[in-house]
């Protein structure tokens, strides 16, 4: 496989990415409850934050997905 066409999946796919690594490191290194904090009326668990946010970047795949090669000047 070309090599910059390796390179252009990964900057295309970043968003997931980078929503899966934070998706396992949030399951792995916290627990629900554990972080708190107040904005206003509302009291946040950080922990669900985190999932939420992650998983939404996660999710982004199946909304902006389309890699086009030619959008990269390369060959289909």
């Amino acid at each position: 496989m070309n090599l910059l066409r390796v390179v252009t999946k990964l900057h295309h796919y970043r968003l997931p990415t980078i929503g899966l690594c934070g998706l396992a490191m949030t399951l792995a290194f916290s627990e629900p409850g554990t972080s708190l904090r107040t904005v206003g009326p509302l009291r946040l668990d950080m922990f669900y934050v985190s999932v939420v946010v992650c998983g939404t970047l996660l999710l982004s795949v199946v909304v902006l997905d389309g890699y086009d090669p030619e959008e990269y000047g390369l060959d289909p």
